[in-house]
């Protein structure tokens, strides 16, 4: 089964539902692989071919090129490590807790939430996430003191009547020892986090570093960052050879370059001169946005 849940009980009497998607999984390997023979196929060109377009590269065009190959591998490896493609949820009843992690194609584990406690439940809810027509089904595990705990997979969808999650519903309400929700429900409109907001001695504040995105990630963007600058300066050199020849050379994938003279057709010229200006100051936006998030893990201001 490409998409589904697999079901495993420990001698302890724990429950472990597996959650895999091989769709997902195997699109994401397909994506770092490209990212990773990319790279490989053009420097085995440049070294088998001398006639290779590498080889007559401006200093600056270069240093383009090295960087998107390093952006390739840098984007192979955040896949790898990053991408959640497995998730098992895990109860245990001799424990009295439950607990969600996810896994990666790298075997990296990372833990969805906190254990949450068994005792004390309330029921099991289905309920509507966004939009009526548009929106998801999620699972809901609530207790009789309010809170409230997800229970959905984030890889495989929630679809009430098909065959796949009628079992997922049967085997967690009867390991749980609760009615199968039938019904799907609205969402409540009051936040179920301002309980737990209230309650300090209870649940304890993040630390700000959960926020701040991860080293694989930053390192990535990163790249990406000194990429778009780098493209940002040839960019800006190229328009101020514009503005000091009183030309400008415009050329698209598809269609042969052309040349633009002020002093023959100065309104084409001073429009992709103004065109050029508009994306240096966008490129320039996006670089210093990935160098931001890279250096301090967060969009915003470090603080």
């Amino acid at each position: 089964m490409l998409i589904g849940h697999r079901y495993e009980r420990t001698p302890g009497g724990d429950l472990h539902i597996h959650s895999h998607n091989r769709v997902q999984a195997g699109l994401v390997l397909f994506v770092a692989i490209v990212a990773l023979a990319v790279p490989g196929a053009f420097v085995v060109g440049a070294l088998v071919d001398d006639r290779s377009p590498l080889a007559r590269l401006a200093p600056l065009s270069w240093l383009l090129v090295v960087l998107a190959f390093l952006l390739l591998v840098a984007l192979a490896a955040v896949l790898l490590v990053y991408t959640e493609t497995s998730e098992t949820l895990t109860l245990s009843r001799r424990d009295g807790v439950g607990q969600r992690h996810t896994r990666t194609l790298s075997g990296r584990r990372t833990p969805v939430n906190a254990a949450f406690a068994l005792h004390g439940l309330s029921g099991l809810q289905l309920r509507w996430h966004g939009t009526l027509h548009r929106g998801t089904t999620q699972l809901w595990l609530v207790h009789h003191d309010g809170s409230e705990t997800l229970l959905t997979p984030g890889n495989v969808a929630v679809l009430p009547g098909t065959r796949r999650t009628d079992r997922w519903l049967g085997v967690l309400a009867d390991y749980l020892q609760l009615p199968v929700p039938v019904a799907v429900l609205e969402a409540p409109r009051a936040a179920p986090a301002r309980a737990a907001e209230e309650d300090t001695d209870t649940v304890a504040p993040a630390p700000a570093s959960a926020d701040k995105a991860g080293a694989g990630v930053r390192l990535f963007f990163g790249l990406l960052g000194a990429f778009l600058a780098v493209l940002e300066l040839t960019q800006l050199l190229s328009l101020l050879t514009a503005l000091a020849t009183a030309r400008i050379r415009v050329g698209g994938y598809r269609v042969s370059a052309h040349t633009y003279y002020w002093s023959e057709q100065p309104l084409a010229y001073a429009f992709n001169v103004l065109f050029g200006v508009a994306m240096v100051g966008l490129v320039g936006m996006f670089a210093i946005g990935c160098l931001r998030l890279a250096l301090f893990g967060r969009l915003g201001s470090a603080r």
